[in-house]
């Protein structure tokens, strides 16, 4: 049997820890092209304007953060030298930066550019970080190692923001050059340098000269391909032309796990998956909430009843073959801050459901038109809805769209309802205030309430644990009654790599970690 790897708890403990051992601990050669197969074409890659785990797979490559998270999901420092101090207040945060750093362009990094990125994070038109950073009023660079941060509100999750996208500091001298066009040529702290991408078909990354710990990089370059197709990407990496692939198939786990040649990693996730109904997005994220058209926009009675079709237990069986788990809110099992009321499941209840399409006198069967990105899990997962909606009064009319395309479809607002889902964060603010906030940068719904933004707010400036928890057991029930987002399962993490290969990782954070990764010393390196 392959190997299994990875930083996390498995399925079999004491298993996962025997060959966790056997391939972390070999040793790898200098040199070497990996490739890697991804589930999707990433978006833009440009820290302030991407929205997709497939581009947190390649920014893992080359743009690191003010911090990081550890297999644990808790914070660490990377750029930065400490954790934050924060002022007795909560308004001032204070953020001591590590020395010695350049961008892959061989420039310096300090505070003057950590003011720049965050402030252009904040404030660029169509920033999906501006949700994120909401509460930061002011950047001050103090000294090129120090960066001040004054907050109109104390915020509990700045840290883990300053832990992904938003903690990316872009180089100034590549900001200068390209402005609002710095993701077609991106130039960041990391242990790779971006070299080129061909749309549809390669990025390439290469080991930067320039990286702080660049004797600690095996490989010489890195090579995404985009393949949505789990069938054809596991074939790819069967036959050499493919290193690691990001996402198994559930229908391939079982084989892959007992495949010689081949390494499966498996983690526990924070990511869900579910429906987003367009409720008042019509004019797009940003624009002020205006009612959309579609059955499930007029009647929130529709909304619930569409989520009462859906049985998600037997959406586990039939599409992902029992691996995964239902999702019932925005709050993972695992989180310090879940409770029985974030993770209550609504039931399945066709009566109920069709009880409520009567009562709102609606013709039917009840139009409903659901996009979904046009992968084969995505298209099944859209058809076991389409067959359980009809059973209680719904005719769901599936949409296929690319992947790429149907998010600039569900920004633009041009949807009725969308199967979407979240990477997921260790805190639950970020899995919560982008979705649901007025205006929130990825609120696809057009979610707007005044109650829901001060508990959303309420729960982030909380800095008690005891008492952030209280706040999220009330406000997620809350959120969920809406059913502008219906949950659906929570999936878990399988990736895998050619025996070839080790020091590859993957966190529950869904991120691949390839810094160390390389060809085991004497072993049949397929690399250039």
């Amino acid at each position: 049997m392959a190997a299994a790897t990875g930083c996390a708890p498995l399925v079999d403990p004491q298993r996962a820890a025997d060959e966790e051992r056997s391939v972390v601990s070999a040793p790898v050669e200098r040199g070497g092209e990996l490739v890697i197969g991804l589930e999707s074409e990433p978006d833009v890659l440009d820290p302030t304007l991407a929205s997709t785990l497939v581009g947190r797979q390649v920014f893992a490559g080359m743009c690191e953060k003010l911090y990081d998270t550890d297999a644990d999901l808790e914070v660490v420092p990377q750029l930065a030298a400490e954790l934050p101090e924060i002022s007795a207040d909560g308004l001032t945060v204070t953020i001591p930066l590590r020395e010695g750093l350049r961008f892959n362009d061989g420039t310096e990094f300090d505070a003057a550019a950590v003011k720049t990125s965050l402030d252009r994070h904040r404030e660029l038109p169509g920033s999906v970080r501006s949700t994120e950073l909401e509460p930061v009023e002011r950047v001050a660079a103090v000294d090129a190692r120090t960066v001040r941060l004054e907050l109109s509100r104390p915020y509990a999750p700045l840290a883990a923001v300053l832990a992904d996208r938003a903690g990316m500091i872009l180089s100034p001298a590549r900001l200068d050059e390209l402005g609002d066009d710095f993701g077609r040529d991106p130039v960041c702290v990391g242990p790779f340098r971006f070299v080129e991408r061909v749309a549809q078909d390669r990025i390439v990354l290469e080991r930067s000269d320039d990286y702080y710990a660049a004797d600690e990089v095996p490989l010489d370059r890195l090579v995404y391909r985009a393949i949505p197709d789990d069938t054809i990407r596991l074939a790819n990496l069967r036959s050499g032309q493919l290193d690691v692939m990001t996402e198994v198939g559930p229908d391939d786990v079982a084989t892959v796990s007992n495949e010689d040649g081949l390494v499966l990693l498996n983690q526990p996730s924070v990511q869900y998956m579910g429906i987003s109904v367009n409720i008042a997005n019509a004019d797009g994220v940003g624009e002020p909430a205006r009612p959309a058209e579609g059955a499930l926009a007029e009647d929130a009675r529709l909304r619930e009843a569409f989520a009462l079709s859906l049985d998600r237990a037997t959406v586990n069986e039939v599409v992902f073959s029992g691996l995964y788990q239902p999702a019932c809110g925005p709050i993972p099992p695992s989180s310090a801050f879940a409770t029985d009321s974030t993770q209550e499941c609504p039931p399945f209840d066709p009566d109920r459901a069709r009880e409520l399409v009567a009562q709102t006198g609606a013709a039917t069967p009840v139009p409903v038109e659901l996009m979904v990105p046009n992968d084969p899990i995505n298209l099944r997962l859209g058809q076991v809805v389409q067959a359980m909606a009809a059973e209680t009064g719904f005719s769901v009319r599936l949409r296929p769209t690319e992947f790429a395309s149907s998010i600039d479809a569900a920004r633009a607002g041009d949807f009725e309802a969308y199967v979407s889902g979240w990477s997921g964060r260790p805190d639950p603010d970020g899995n919560i205030a982008q979705f649901y906030l007025t205006g929130g940068a990825q609120n696809y719904s057009g979610h707007s309430t005044e109650e829901t933004d001060a508990l959303i707010r309420a729960a982030a400036a909380e800095t008690d644990p005891e008492r952030r928890t209280e706040r999220y057991a009330d406000l997620v029930p809350r959120l969920r009654d809406f059913n502008s987002v219906i949950y659906l399962y929570r999936n878990r993490i399988y990736a895998a790599h050619d025996a070839d290969v080790a020091g590859v990782t993957v966190y529950p954070d869904g991120i691949v970690r390839i810094r160390t990764a390389g060809y085991v010393a004497g072993g049949a390196s397929r690399g250039e």
